[in-house]
């Protein structure tokens, strides 16, 4: 683990569309390990590039370390609501290293109320940013 980042995998991550009568929104949400507490992170939408991907959400994952925070392995969640209609998968960029996807899971209520489809880490602390 640096000092300069959190840690990420695409295991701890989870995108699940929700589809109303006023369109469709895909929540993404996931956990990295960071090594202080006091990280703020943030997904932002983020240029796909030339090549269109119409099935593809990309987002930037942004971070900004603390101020002399004592060092101790924090987990700290993210999270995005973003309108999108044909997204299939999320494309998570970070400046630092290389991007990872995650598929987009349509929600089922059944399934949802059983815990299926959360991006989870149990962890001693935790601190959410948004």
């Amino acid at each position: 683990m640096s000092d300069l980042h959190c840690d990420f995998s695409p295991h701890d991550f989870s995108a699940t569309a929700f589809t109303s009568s006023s369109g469709r929104v895909v929540r993404v949400s996931g956990f990295g390990l960071c090594p202080s507490a006091g990280w703020e992170l943030a997904l932002v939408s983020t240029n796909q590039g030339v090549v269109p991907h119409p099935e593809s959400l990309w987002l930037e994952l942004r971070e900004q370390a603390p101020h002399g925070s004592a060092r101790v392995l924090v987990d700290t969640s993210v999270e995005a609501i973003i309108e999108d209609e044909r997204a299939t998968e999320v494309v998570v960029r970070f400046s630092w290293r290389e991007p990872f996807s995650i598929p987009v899971v349509e929600f089922d209520g059944l399934n949802a109320r059983n815990g299926a489809g959360a991006a989870r880490r149990s962890a001693a602390a935790s601190v959410t940013a948004s």
